[in-house]
C-alpha cells in the first residue's frame, strides 16, 4: 500500500469535476463545490484560482482588478498562498481581513451604522436597568437620587475600581461614606458592582455618540481590533463578531458599495464554506444578485463539505436558504485514505457523496473498533505506540472528548482546571471551555483566553531573537516615521518586562508602562490589552469581571482565590498553552480535542469514545442507537443526530492508514450500530 497509483480513467474523471467548475467560472454561474474530507478541495481550489488568472489576466491588470480568495484560517491562508505560487493578482485572506479591507475606507457609513449600534446597546442597558431583578433596589428610587448615585461613583471611579476585588464587608466600608443615603443598596455588593458596571458603560456610549455627533477628531473613524475577542465601542472599536454585522449592513445599504466591490473584485472564492458565518453567505448573495440586476456579473465559488460542519456558527447545509441558485457540483474521490479508511466514513456520512479511493493501490490499512474502560485507555495508547513504532517525527494521533486529559496530557492542566473552576464556565456554559480553551483557531478563543493568548505571544515573541517587532503588533501605521535607533528602543521597552508567573509578568509590564513615557511602547500594549492605562490592578479587576460576571457577595473569596490561582501558574505552562493553540507540540504521542483536528491529517488515529460530552450524557450512544432510524427522528433530535455525525465523520476521516476507535462506556444496547459502521467490536482489557 502507497497510494501513488491513479489510472488513467480515475485521473479523467476528477478532471471533469474540476472543468465542470472551469465552465461555471467562464460562464459567470456561481456554484457550491462539495467534495468529501480528504478530497482534494485546496487542489481543486488552487487549479480554479489558476484558471481565472490564466484565462483574465490581461484584462486585470488593464482595469486593476483582482480574484478574492476567502480562507478560514490564517493556516490555510499560508497554505493557499504558498501552493499557489507567487501573484498579485489573487488576494488571499481570512473572512475577518478581508470584509475589513472592503469596508474600512467607508468610514462615513460606517460611523453611521455604528451609532446605531450604540444607540441599540444603549437601549438595551437601559431596559435592563428597568426590568432586572438584581435592580431591584435600584428600581426603588426616584430619577434625582439614581442621577445622584451615577455622579457620586463617576466622581470615585478610581476608588471604586481599586476596592472591585475586595471582600464585601470592606467594599461597603469604603462607600458608606457616600452612600449614606442609600443603604439598602449597598447590602448586595455583587448586584451593586452589576448596577455601577451599567452605569459606567451606559455614560462611555452616550459620550461616544456625543463625541460622534460633535464631529471630535478621535471619533470619526472606526477601528476593527483582530487580536482582541470582545468591542470596545465607546473607544470606536470593533471586534470579530461585530465586523461581520457592519460588513453585513454597509454592503447591504449602500448600492455604489456593492458595484465598487463587483466591479473591483469579479471573481470570489470562499474556502470551508460549512463553517463560515451565515453573515458572509448573506453578504455574497447580496453582491451576486446585485451584479445580476446591473449587469456586471461576478463568480462566487464556495468549496466545502456540508458533512464536515462541526462548528455551531457554521452555515453548513443551510447555505442554499442564504444564497440560493447556486449550481451543485461534487467530487466523489478520496486523495487522502486507504480503502479500509474510505468504506468506513462512507458509512458514518450516508448520503449523495460515496467516496471512493484515486489510487489503485489504495488497499493495506485497517480500522478496528474496541470497547474497555476509562483505565485502559493509556495502555491502549501504548500498544498502539509500540505497534505502530511512533517516534516523534512519526506520531501518534490521539483524539479524546475528555479536554482534561487534553491539558494534561500538553502540560496545562492548572489552566484548565482554573478555568473550569470560574463561574463563565462552570453549569451550562461548561461546554463552552472546549472551544474557548483549546480552540486552534484564536478567533473563537473566549475573551479571557483570547487575551492570554495575547499577552503570551507577545512574551514569546520578545524573548525570540528571531521574531522582528513589527510582527508583535498588527496595529495599522504603528510603525510609521520610526526609524531604526526607534525600534531598537522600542525592543529594549519590551524586553524589560520579565516574570516567572502570569502574574509577575503583567506586573512587571505595567511597571515598565508607568515609567515609559514613549507612546509607541504605550501603543502596542494597549493594543495587545484591548485597554490603556495598563495596571496589575485592572488586568486582574477584568478577570474577575470577565469569569465571574455575576459574582455574589458569598461568592467573593472563592473568586479571588481563583484569580489569584491563574495569576501564579508559571509562565512556562502558559506557553505550552500557546504551543498547543498554534499547533507547535513535538511529541510522540500528540492530543487532540475532536473540533482541533479539523483540516488535518495523521498516519496513525486512536479515537476514544464515550457517550458523554461536556455535561451532554446521552452523546454518542443517541447516535449509534439511532443510526439505523435516523430518518425517523424528529427535527430537534435530527439537528442533534447530524452534529454528532459530522464530528465522528471528521474525526475518523483525519486518518491515512491506520484507525483504531476505543469506546469507553457500556455498548451493550448500541453495538447493533456500531457493528454496522465499524464491523466487528472487540474487547480490550
Amino acid at each position: 500500500m502507497s497510494l501513488s497509483k491513479i489510472s488513467p480513467s480515475n485521473r479523467e474523471r476528477e478532471f471533469a469535476s474540476l472543468n465542470e467548475i472551469f465552465q461555471s467560472i467562464y460562464k459567470k454561474e456561481s456554484v457550491v463545490f462539495n467534495s468529501g474530507a480528504g478530497a482534494g478541495k485546496t487542489y481543486a481550489l488552487i487549479e480554479c484560482l489558476k484558471y481565472v488568472i490564466r484565462s483574465y489576466e490581461k484584462n486585470f491588470k488593464k482595469h486593476n482588478q483582482h480574484i478574492i480568495c476567502i480562507t478560514y484560517t490564517n493556516v490555510a491562508t499560508k497554505e493557499v498562498k504558498e501552493r499557489l505560487g507567487n501573484t498579485d493578482l489573487v488576494l488571499v485572506s481570512t473572512i475577518h481581513e478581508r470584509i475589513w479591507t472592503l469596508i474600512k475606507n467607508y468610514q462615513r457609513e460606517l460611523v453611521e451604522i455604528h451609532k446605531e449600534k450604540l444607540d441599540e446597546e444603549i437601549s438595551k442597558l437601559e431596559q435592563k436597568l428597568k426590568v432586572d431583578r438584581e435592580y431591584e433596589k435600584y428600581h426603588e428610587l426616584d430619577g434625582e437620587q439614581k442621577e445622584h448615585i451615577q455622579k457620586i461613583m463617576i466622581e470615585n471611579k478610581e476608588l471604586y475600581y481599586k476596592n472591585t476585588n475586595t471582600t464585601a464587608a470592606d467594599f461597603r466600608a469604603a462607600f458608606q461614606p457616600f452612600l449614606h443615603e442609600y443603604s439598602d443598596i449597598l447590602r448586595n455588593i455583587g448586584n451593586f458592582k452589576k448596577l455601577v458596571n451599567t452605569l459606567f458603560k451606559m455614560k462611555n456610549y452616550r459620550e461616544c455618540r456625543e463625541s460622534i455627533e460633535m464631529k471630535k477628531q478621535r471619533y470619526k473613524k472606526v477601528e476593527y481590533n483582530p487580536i482582541f475577542n470582545n468591542d470596545q465601542l465607546h473607544k470606536m472599536w470593533i471586534s470579530h463578531d461585530t465586523l461581520l454585522d457592519y460588513g453585513l449592513k454597509i454592503i447591504e445599504k449602500f448600492d455604489l458599495l456593492k458595484q465598487i466591490i463587483i466591479d473591483k473584485y469579479p471573481f470570489i472564492f470562499i474556502d470551508e464554506y460549512q463553517d463560515t458565518n451565515e453573515k458572509i453567505i448573506l453578504i455574497m448573495s447580496i453582491l451576486d444578485k446585485y451584479s445580476k440586476k446591473i449587469g456586471h456579473n461576478i463568480f462566487i465559488g464556495y468549496f466545502g463539505d456540508g458533512a464536515q460542519n462541526i462548528y455551531d456558527e457554521g452555515v453548513g447545509n443551510r447555505i442554499t436558504e442564504a444564497h440560493s441558485s447556486l449550481k451543485p457540483i461534487n467530487k466523489e474521490f478520496n486523495r487522502r485514505s486507504t480503502k479500509e479508511v474510505i468504506d468506513v466514513i462512507n458509512k458514518i456520512r450516508k448520503d449523495n457523496i460515496e467516496q471512493q479511493s484515486i489510487y489503485d493501490d489504495c488497499e493495506g490499512g485497517s480500522v478496528e473498533f474496541y470497547k474497555g474502560t476509562p483505565d485502559s485507555v493509556q495502555s491502549f495508547i501504548a500498544k498502539y505506540a509500540h505497534e505502530w513504532n511512533v517516534t516523534v517525527k512519526n506520531p501518534l494521533h490521539c483524539l479524546v472528548l475528555t479536554n482534561k486529559i487534553v491539558a494534561e496530557y500538553s502540560g496545562f492542566l492548572n489552566i484548565y482546571e482554573t478555568f473550569g473552576n470560574t463561574e463563565k464556565y462552570t453549569g451550562y456554559n461548561y461546554n463552552q471551555l472546549n472551544t474557548e480553551l483549546l480552540s486552534h483557531d484564536i478567533s473563537k478563543l473566549g475573551e479571557v483566553s483570547k487575551l492570554l493568548f495575547n499577552i503570551v505571544k507577545l512574551h514569546n515573541d520578545v524573548m525570540d531573537n528571531k521574531t522582528s517587532v513589527i510582527e508583535i503588533s498588527s496595529k495599522d501605521n504603528l510603525f510609521e516615521g520610526m526609524n531604526l535607533e526607534d525600534l531598537r528602543r522600542l525592543i529594549k521597552y519590551l524586553k524589560e518586562s520579565k516574570g516567572n508567573t502570569l502574574g509577575d509578568y503583567i506586573n512587571s509590564i505595567s511597571i515598565v508602562y508607568s515609567k515609559n513615557n514613549d507612546e509607541k511602547y504605550k501603543d502596542i500594549i494597549d493594543w495587545i490589552f484591548g485597554f490603556n492605562n495598563i495596571t496589575s490592578e485592572r488586568f486582574r479587576n477584568y478577570l474577575l469581571e470577565k469569569l465571574f460576571p455575576n459574582i455574589s457577595d458569598d461568592n467573593i473569596d472563592h473568586s479571588n482565590i481563583t484569580i489569584q490561582k491563574l495569576l501564579d501558574i508559571d509562565i512556562n505552562e502558559y506557553e505550552l498553552w500557546y504551543k498547543f493553540i498554534i499547533d507547535k507540540q513535538e511529541k510522540d504521542v500528540i492530543y487532540h480535542t475532536y473540533h482541533g483536528t479539523k483540516g488535518r491529517e495523521f498516519d496513525n488515529v486512536v479515537i476514544i469514545i464515550e457517550n458523554s460530552f461536556g455535561k451532554n450524557q446521552n452523546y454518542f450512544n443517541f447516535f449509534f442507537e439511532n443510526f439505523k432510524d435516523s430518518n425517523k427522528l424528529d427535527d430537534v433530535d435530527k439537528q442533534k443526530f447530524e452534529k454528532i455525525k459530522n464530528l465522528l465523520y471528521v474525526s475518523c476521516s483525519r486518518a491515512i492508514k491506520n484507525l483504531r476507535i476505543l469506546y469507553i462506556d457500556d455498548v451493550k444496547e448500541i453495538e447493533s450500530g456500531i457493528m454496522e459502521i465499524f464491523g466487528d467490536i472487540y474487547p480490550f482489557e
